[in-house]
């Protein structure tokens, strides 16, 4: 059992760009104090949700140079690393983030070379949930709906409907293919704002586990060909939210159902995934700003940041619900202690990947595991 010297944290500075969302909040630094671990931290690491360092020591966060920081013996960060950071770690150390490794080859070879022990988060696996992908999921849900709002305006080259119940009009048809997390807050954002809603569920299980919490008046069906073909027709604004898109992953739309939709309707994938994935006509990932992209008369929105762009709402809602979850990650890292819930999250130990998404996805790239 590693002494309390061992029992350091680290938090570097995120270094993606234009993101401004930190994991060390001063409720992630209390629940870390309280478990028996000292948080080092980069200067300023709070500064883009307006946390200032002052607050986070007051928690008991102590302030470090970088290569202090990043010599701890776990490293945490929200999002990935890149390749190049790795390189700042030694055989030995642990390291978690939302890497989202296996859309990115140079990082699961990085990973694979570098001898240390990753945690991804959004793997971590519970009672059949994903918990800590959960606050991401449920604002890019949201998020989904206001985009797509706003493409179906004819400034943004839509067909001119407001995605609103308003007396005298036609109310607006919502589909939302997938009903997980990001499904869920999408459906009750459209049927809070008024529209007519169809949840696609991939089968009769899951369509059962959500429409006990499915919001009043919300159509739930199982997601087949026929079904979805007639829902595609009549549909203002259409939702992808399914949960993983791979390159294996079989189309839900193609260009043939594109031109049986209404010219301007609008399709957002809110999970954006690798290679062509279930909405192969969206094309590539969009950057914030971009306008829709056009495809036989029906606009796409494909932007995988969407949690990125509301960082205050985001970090404050995902480090609570993540604060405990570090907690026992750090146990198991720090302390040795077994956790069969943080496993899960494991992508990779001592030079090599061990989660079988990532596997498959090096297989795929050609990356050796």
């Amino acid at each position: 059992m590693p002494d309390s010297t061992a029992l350091v944290i680290g938090f570097p500075r995120e270094s993606s760009t234009g993101d401004r969302r930190t994991l060390l909040t001063p409720t992630v630094a209390c629940v870390l104090a309280e478990a028996g671990f000292e948080v080092l931290a980069e200067p300023g690491i709070g500064a883009g949700v307006f946390c200032d360092d002052a607050e986070l020591a007051a928690q008991g966060v102590r302030f470090a140079a970088p290569d202090e920081v990043w010599a701890a013996p776990l490293v945490l960060r929200y999002k990935s690393v890149n390749p190049e950071e790795l390189s700042r770690l030694r055989p030995g150390q642990s390291i978690g983030a939302l890497f989202h490794a296996e859309g990115d080859p140079a990082l699961l070879a990085a990973l694979a070379g570098s001898g240390v022990t990753a945690y991804s988060y959004e793997f971590l696996e519970e009672d059949g949930r994903f918990p800590m992908a959960a606050p991401g999921g449920e604002i890019a849900g949201i998020q989904s709906i206001l985009y797509g709002a706003q493409a179906l305006q004819t400034v943004q080259g839509g067909r001119g409907v407001l995605l609103a119940e308003v007396a005298g009009a036609v109310a607006p048809q919502v589909v939302v293919i997938g009903c997980g997390t990001v499904g869920a807050a999408a459906a009750r954002t459209a049927a809070a704002l008024g529209a007519r809603v169809t949840v696609l569920a991939r089968s009769q299980d899951s369509a059962g586990r959500y429409l006990p919490d499915a919001p009043a008046g919300v159509r739930v069906a199982v997601n087949t060909p026929e079904l979805r073909s007639l829902v595609l027709a009549e549909a203002d604004l259409v939702v992808g939210a399914i949960l993983i898109s791979t390159f294996d992953t079989p189309p839900m739309i193609s260009e043939t159902d594109l031109r049986g939709m209404k010219a301007g309707a609008v399709i957002v994938d809110a999970t954006c995934g690798y290679g062509e994935g279930y909405l192969p006509t969206a094309g590539p990932v969009q950057q914030p700003g971009d306008v829709p992209r056009v495809t036989q008369g029906v606009l796409h929105v494909k932007l995988d940041a969407l949690p990125a762009l509301v960082p205050v709402t985001t970090t404050a809602a995902y480090t609570t619900n993540a604060a405990p979850y570090l907690a026992r990650l750090a146990r198991v890292a720090l302390s040795g202690v077994s956790d069969g819930g943080i496993e899960t999250a494991r992508i990779a130990q001592d030079g090599r990947l061990v989660h079988p998404v990532c596997r498959q996805h090096a297989a795929f790239y050609g990356v050796p595991a």
